[in-house]
């Protein structure tokens, strides 16, 4: 559904239940790309659905190259996708996969979470207007995060409360702006953070905590 130039695209809006529904444990190699989902004809404005953007269940496979929403397993690729108001619980992550050109438009519960130990790249894209997390962690992981810029949530990042596990984290090129609390919070003493080449402003509390 859709492909790489920008007249392929789909709006995909409006719906009373989900944008797109995949399932079964044979739909592998599904591609979903550059579709505006939830938004006005050409990605702006909000056309929410109303159960989601897209709600994957039973797939045995997001493969390298294919382009989802809702959530993305250990090898796959999201590419070139705009989420409109609302996001709700945004995409899910499990393992090792990549995220480029993604875009917010009203992030809703949190854009993004890492629901399961692996190594995960963001690169390009933007996100706002959060009740509290941008990105929410609750597993072990190394993310790497860059050419991203964040505005108007609680936190940009949060590894999941009361836990020990350690976290990676690298920003790089990033502008990350009106933060309530913070640019990333842990409990853990063996997580750690780096901070490049980026800027920030309206932090509330700290940068990290």
């Amino acid at each position: 559904i859709g492909g790489a130039a920008a007249s392929d695209a789909n709006v995909i809006s409006g719906n009373t239940g989900f944008g797109i529904h995949v399932d079964g444990a044979t739909t592998t190699g599904n591609m979903i790309r550059g579709n505006h989902i939830g938004t006005g004809a050409g990605g702006g404005g909000s056309v929410p659905n109303g159960s989601g953007a897209l709600n994957i269940t039973n797939s045995a496979v997001v493969k390298a190259g294919g382009t989802f929403t809702g959530a993305v397993n250990d090898g796959g690729t999201l590419r070139n996708v705009v989420l409109g108001a609302s996001a709700a619980d945004g995409i899910h992550l499990y393992g090792n996969v990549t995220l480029e050109n993604i875009h917010w438009l009203d992030i809703g519960e949190d854009a993004m979470t890492v629901k399961q130990s692996g190594t995960v790249h963001l690169n390009c894209g933007s996100a706002q207007n959060g009740d509290d997390k941008v990105f929410q962690v609750n597993a072990a992981a190394e993310i790497y995060i860059s050419n991203f810029t964040a505005r108007n949530a609680g936190k940009f990042m949060r590894q999941n409360g009361d836990t020990t596990f350690t976290m990676n984290v690298f920003i790089d090129h990033c502008d990350i702006s009106d933060m309530d609390e913070c640019v990333y919070r842990t409990d853990s003493t063996t997580s750690h953070v780096t901070f490049t080449n980026s800027r920030y402003s309206g932090i509330g509390d700290a940068l990290f905590i």
